[in-house]
């Protein structure tokens, strides 16, 4: 098994997998609810919010390769490059002053290989790239009792060292990783 992580670029954007390189849902919410979820028209928006976000913050995203097909995406930037954060019902995500970035996005869209270790290996590759960077914490909301969300179910964060940071929404609730 054969697994390369690679930082997106304006070369790799086509090869985000799955539903990803179409999902507006943290980005752009009014399009995203127009259209009730991912979209083939949104691939422009998105790749020119990717874009946006390199020029502005650097990094943002990564894909995960599976013998040399792309197969995970991980997102992640500074919290006001995310409006629907607004629309949550906890608001408590930090924002870029305090070193908080916020974790969009963390999917293995292979559904066939979800628990094989892949997420927790493009998770830790996106710890790393923090760290270096010199950021303090990174927050994200997880799911409890499913997957069935962009960044994944709480147990998974919980068992990798994230804390709870707000259980406002008890089946959202906030966890942070300080780096």
């Amino acid at each position: 098994m054969e697994i390369e992580i690679r930082n997106v670029t304006e070369c790799n954007l086509d090869d985000i997998p799955g539903i990803c390189k179409e999902c507006l849902y943290w980005s752009f919410p009014e399009e995203f609810e127009k259209t009730k979820g991912a979209h083939p028209k949104h691939r422009a928006k998105k790749k020119q919010w990717i874009i946006q976000t390199l020029e502005e913050f650097g990094n943002c995203s990564k894909i995960l390769y599976h013998n040399h097909v792309p197969v995970g995406y991980v997102e992640c930037g500074p919290s006001r490059r995310f409006p629907q954060i607004k629309e949550h019902k906890s608001q408590r995500i930090g924002k870029m002053e305090d070193g908080v970035v916020f974790l969009s996005c963390l999917l293995i869209a292979d559904k066939n290989l979800r628990g094989t270790g892949l997420g927790e290996k493009l998770l830790n590759s996106v710890i790393t790239d923090l760290r270096k960077r010199g950021f303090k914490t990174v927050e994200t909301y997880a799911r409890r009792g499913s997957s069935n969300n962009p960044s994944g179910p709480a147990e998974f964060y919980l068992k990798r060292g994230f804390k709870i940071k707000d259980e406002s929404n008890p089946e959202f609730p906030i966890v942070k990783l300080d780096l």
